[in-house]
């Protein structure tokens, strides 16, 4: 196989930081999946710092299977970060975890994240898509759907499930973007965008919890479950729920917002998939679990070994970095049959591994559902067509996210 003119001999793992590979991973995953693991891969955690932390040498796994094996075995593969440790950035809850930690508070989270308490902010997300296409949507012009719509919406619905005034959207999406490397800033301006942001959920917490105290119902459905909700008499600390308010608007707001634009991108390039949605709304859950095998935006998430272990091919030794690529594995075609074709008619589409597998599967996927099935029903009521006008441009930045840096688009009117 050669792909922009890279043969298997000479494309190497340490080219998969490559601007080039990050925009279109998936071919370079195919000149590298037989070999895998392979060692020398060198990247950054979520809230590191490029420019001053230096990332750890890792074995990068590629198939399914393996994948799958080290996402499952955590005694064997720590979720423990010590770069993120010993960076400057707080470390997410449940994401850099172990048991039985991870147990505890995963229990906690449960329960705030359960699926049916998800489905109550139904209106609410309903009346924040119709607001923000309302806002940044026009007719019969071209329209780029990530500088506004799908970076707004989901800053807006975090800003609301923590009670925070709608006019610090823009502030959501400074944090969290700077936190998941997508924003290609300076160490100085990352640092000072974690910085506010711990500093704002700390104050917030705080006020939130003095009048909850106080009698009062303010509002932040999610922050008041985070310090509300007790499980088997334990309860979330101080620090623990600013950490999690934190973990939330990170993933909540940068990879819902990836998923968005690499949704409606689906919908404007593939318009037979637009067409078949049209005629059947009922089809949306399987458009939206292929385009998260096929556009899916988390790509790969880091482990350590605990003990010496052999991995196919590979002898890991005790204390080794491993990159389990996700996105990797939603295109092993020993697993999905022609993963470069987008079918609304493949049977496995959900053991696609964009959320994850394993004790950490991301509790809030139910909340990624309900504002894309919200984002695509609201399509479907308003537009005809969604056409492409321009290219679409995958942002290049980071490998920790696959999606989209401009996705401009013309919205054309029912008739």
């Amino acid at each position: 196989m050669d792909v922009a003119g890279q043969s298997q001999d000479a494309f190497t793992v340490d080219r998969l930081t490559d601007p080039e590979v990050i925009r279109n991973p998936y071919p370079y995953y195919d000149l590298l999946r037989a070999q895998s693991p392979l060692f020398g891969y060198r990247d950054f955690p979520p809230g590191t710092m490029p420019g001053v932390d230096e990332p750890k040498p890792s074995w990068v796994v590629l198939n399914f299977d393996d994948v799958a094996a080290v996402a499952w075995d955590h005694e064997s593969f720590s979720s423990r970060d010590s770069l993120q440790e010993e960076s400057s950035a707080p470390s997410l809850m449940l994401v850099n975890h172990d048991r039985p930690e991870h147990t505890r508070l995963r229990k906690i989270a449960s329960a705030v994240f359960r699926p049916s308490s998800i489905q109550t902010l139904a209106p609410e997300v309903d009346r924040l898509v119709a607001a923000t296409m309302d806002e940044y949507f026009a007719l019969d012009v071209e329209v780029d759907v990530m500088a506004d719509y799908c970076a707004m919406l989901p800053s807006r619905v975090m800003a609301h499930l923590f009670g925070m005034p709608i006019e610090m959207d823009r502030d959501v999406r400074n944090w969290a973007t700077a936190f998941m490397l997508s924003a290609d800033i300076d160490p100085e301006e990352r640092q000072a965008f974690n910085v506010e942001a711990m500093e704002f959920f700390h104050n917030h917490v705080t006020e939130q919890i003095r009048r909850i105290e106080l009698g009062e119902k303010p509002d932040g459905p999610l922050l008041n479950a985070f310090i509300e909700t007790v499980v088997e008499g334990d309860r979330l600390t101080f620090e623990e729920i600013v950490r999690f308010c934190m973990t939330a608007t990170v993933a909540g707001a940068e990879t819902t917002s990836f998923y968005l634009g690499n949704l409606i991108a689906v919908f404007a390039d593939l318009p037979e998939i637009w067409d078949a949605y049209v005629a059947d709304a009922g089809l949306f859950d399987a458009i939206y679990k292929e385009t998260l095998r096929y556009h899916g935006p988390p790509q790969r998430l880091f482990r350590v070994a605990t003990r010496d272990i052999t991995l196919g091919s590979a002898d890991i030794k005790r204390g080794d970095w491993v990159a389990c690529f996700f996105g990797a594995a939603n295109y092993d075609p020993l697993v999905f049959e022609d993963p470069y074709s987008f079918r609304l008619n493949r049977e496995n589409a959900a053991r696609h591994m964009s959320f994850g597998y394993g004790i950490h599967r991301c509790l809030g996927a139910p909340l990624a559902h309900l504002e894309a099935e919200s984002t695509a029903r609201m399509l479907r009521e308003r537009y005809a067509r969604i056409e492409r006008v321009g290219a679409a441009e995958w942002q290049g930045v980071s490998l920790l996210n696959h999606g989209l840096a401009r996705n401009p688009v013309i919205f054309r009117a029912r008739k």
